[in-house]
């Protein structure tokens, strides 16, 4: 997956290039973070860098940087790029780095009626480690672009769905919000977010599996993530759902109350803005 910096500085290794120098190369294997810059706010940056320490470790990367390094080293790129708004990628294969990339972000209309989703029946390797996997990620793209889908969401081999090619997922039943098991996917930290958002709320929430055969069980379906923050969706395939559901639209409210609060603090931080 070959992925350029959209800006005109990057970091590698350290040290701060003009993006003249990218070069890019195969990221199989290598382990990433991406997370969204807000107000140039690099948005929950400790939980986001907390993960990427953790996928490497899974998948024996060593990384020669610490946190704090890193963490200086992000707000320097926003600083020198001049970027309020967007998304950076962390990346280590054998070199880290850390660059801008091209995002695209759900539009007003997305929010309020939905985006649809298909299935695909596929498992990322080390499910817990953020990890680049080119073939389930190829095939992904392709149902989407040939569907014209938001996203697709995985079904493993019990027939239980997991997770989206690029974010979490979770249902609205019976007044309670479901979410498959975190040994089964990546634990995103917009997921987390959620989660913390509907014990705020008082709103019930429980990690369980999700057959596919109980797809029409649920009043609601949502998406979470870096990019799409908490999505609703108006199907998957052709089975509906309904985007108007009183939780999650308190859910929506309470991450983006969450979003305006951290970023309020983190600008008042050392270094920070």
């Amino acid at each position: 997956m070959a992925l350029f910096p959209i800006h005109q500085y990057f970091y590698r290794n350290g040290k701060l290039k003009p993006c003249g120098e990218f070069v890019a190369s195969e990221n199989e294997g290598g382990v990433y973070e991406v997370l969204r810059v807000v107000d140039g706010i690099p948005l929950f940056v400790e939980d986001h860098l907390e993960r990427f320490y953790c996928s490497a470790e899974i998948a024996g990367k060593t990384l020669h940087f610490s946190a704090g390094e890193l963490l200086k080293m992000l707000y320097e790129l926003i600083k020198k790029n001049g970027v309020n708004e967007g998304n950076i990628l962390i990346s280590c294969k054998v070199n880290l780095k850390a660059f801008f990339i091209a995002h695209s972000y759900p539009g007003v209309n997305d929010y309020m009626n939905g985006v649809s989703c298909g299935l695909l029946h596929a498992e990322r390797h080390n499910p817990n480690a953020k990890v680049f996997q080119t073939q389930v990620r190829t095939e992904a793209n392709r149902l989407i672009a040939e569907h014209d889908y938001y996203e697709v969401l995985l079904v493993d081999h019990n027939g239980n769905i997991t997770e989206g090619s690029r974010s979490n997922v979770f249902v609205v039943r019976n007044e309670k919000i479901l979410t498959p098991l975190a040994s089964k996917v990546l634990v995103g930290i917009t997921r987390q977010k959620t989660m913390e958002c509907a014990r705020n709320l008082n709103i019930g929430i429980e990690e369980k599996e999700l057959p596919l055969s109980g797809l029409q069980e649920n009043d609601a379906v949502f998406l979470t993530g870096t990019s799409p923050k908490i999505l609703p969706v108006n199907r998957i395939e052709n089975v509906e759902f309904d985007v108007n559901s009183l939780l999650l639209r308190q859910l929506m409210r309470e991450y983006d109350r969450m979003i305006e609060d951290y970023v309020a603090e983190e600008k008042k931080r050392p270094f920070r803005s």
